[in-house]
């Protein structure tokens, strides 16, 4: 229950901030526990407790690492990948996926894969002999008395990200009807505006200035205008047609065959690369592709997309999965073994998804 209790915990801030940060955020909190647990079982010699063989140490890790890519998964937000996604589709076909529309299609998944990654994770791949772990939620209760109250800087901060995020999931269903023209970029551009106006109490200035905006991971836009870049260029420089005339040959392949191609392939190659620029690589090959095969491209693209995002084998795929094998509790063959069967079993889940799925929620836009 610690366990999922972290993973719920991660998926859910995930969600809303980067994996990347997330990940950060979680895993001194895991070393806590981990180092209390290990602690406990010191006397015992069935158990060994040191880091990369104490079973509990690494699923808590392991854990947290996939649940923040999985979380990522649930809003437009939660990761680079989905983003690209909106973007590439808005520029490709002038088609705008809102975030409440994603939302829609990836809370559902999150809360179906978390608990799945957590049961393989607990009950299959590393089983704790102990079923009762001495002291663990006073840990738990430690911590959180350590933070203390919330500060009035941070009761802003909560408010305005409440109301954002209200805004972002409400603008297609209630906020357009009376502000017209309104969209998430100009909501989220409001909410930070809003944190630049509001004074602070216990520091100098206001909520949010300019040195810690500047921190941001600002480079992240480059890749998002590479990819539109590189679209454009599939288009333009006639690259579509080719693929799309190397592909006839395929149109009498089942559909399903097609999106588990598609989702394995990616899938591979996100292992040994960036799944950020993995997914701004693959979009617009994957929407010339669809047009050629004449399948809706968004249906093929958002199985892209999953393909990037669950990659679970080397630290190399995510950086949430980079950051807990810095920490020595998971060793590169237990994340390789590990990962290999939540890849199989993501691209069977993928496939399910968006051959059944995927339809209901992306089917009208084209």
């Amino acid at each position: 229950m610690i366990v999922l209790g972290f993973m719920v915990a991660t998926g859910f801030l995930s969600m809303w901030i980067s994996n990347t940060a997330t990940t950060m955020m979680m895993v001194p909190i895991c070393l806590a526990v981990t180092k209390h647990v290990a602690e406990s079982f010191e006397n015992s010699a069935t158990i060994d407790t040191s880091p990369g063989k104490f079973p509990f140490g690494t699923a808590l890790m392991l854990g947290t690492a996939y649940s923040a890519t999985i979380g990522g998964f649930g809003t437009l937000i939660g990761a680079p990948a989905n983003t690209i996604l909106a973007a590439t589709v808005n520029n490709l076909y002038g088609i705008e996926i809102s975030f409440a529309r994603w939302m829609l299609f990836g809370v559902p998944m999150v809360v179906l894969l978390i608990p799945m990654v957590w049961f393989y994770l607990v009950k299959i791949a590393y089983p704790m002999e102990v079923k009762n772990i001495p002291g663990g939620s006073g840990v738990i209760k430690k911590e959180l008395q350590e933070l203390g109250k919330m500060s009035y800087e941070e009761k802003i901060v909560l408010t305005v990200f409440t109301l954002t995020a209200i805004a972002w999931i409400t603008r297609s269903l209630v906020l357009e009807k009376f502000i017209p023209g309104i969209d998430d970029t100009i909501i989220a551009l409001l909410g930070a505006f809003a944190l630049f106006l509001i004074p602070a109490k216990n520091k100098k200035g206001k909520i949010l200035d300019w040195d810690t905006v500047l921190k941001l991971p600002w480079g992240i836009l480059w890749l998002f205008g590479g990819g539109l870049a590189l679209a454009a260029g599939i288009t333009g420089s006639g690259l579509d047609k080719w693929i799309g005339s190397q592909l006839v040959n395929f149109s009498d392949v089942p559909f399903f065959i097609t999106i588990a191609l598609i989702v394995a392939v990616i899938t591979l190659l996100t292992e040994f690369t960036s799944n950020t620029a993995t997914s701004t690589m693959v979009y617009p090959i994957v929407a010339a592709g669809a047009a050629a095969l004449g399948t809706d491209p968004i249906m093929l693209m958002v199985a892209a997309c999953m393909g990037a995002t669950f990659a679970f084998m080397f630290p190399v795929a995510a950086p949430p999965n980079a950051i807990v094998f810095a920490t020595g509790y998971v060793k590169m063959g237990k994340m390789a073994q590990t990962g290999v069967w939540l890849n199989l079993c993501g691209i069977i889940f993928s496939v399910i998804i968006v051959y059944f799925f995927v339809p209901l929620i992306f089917g009208g836009l084209m």
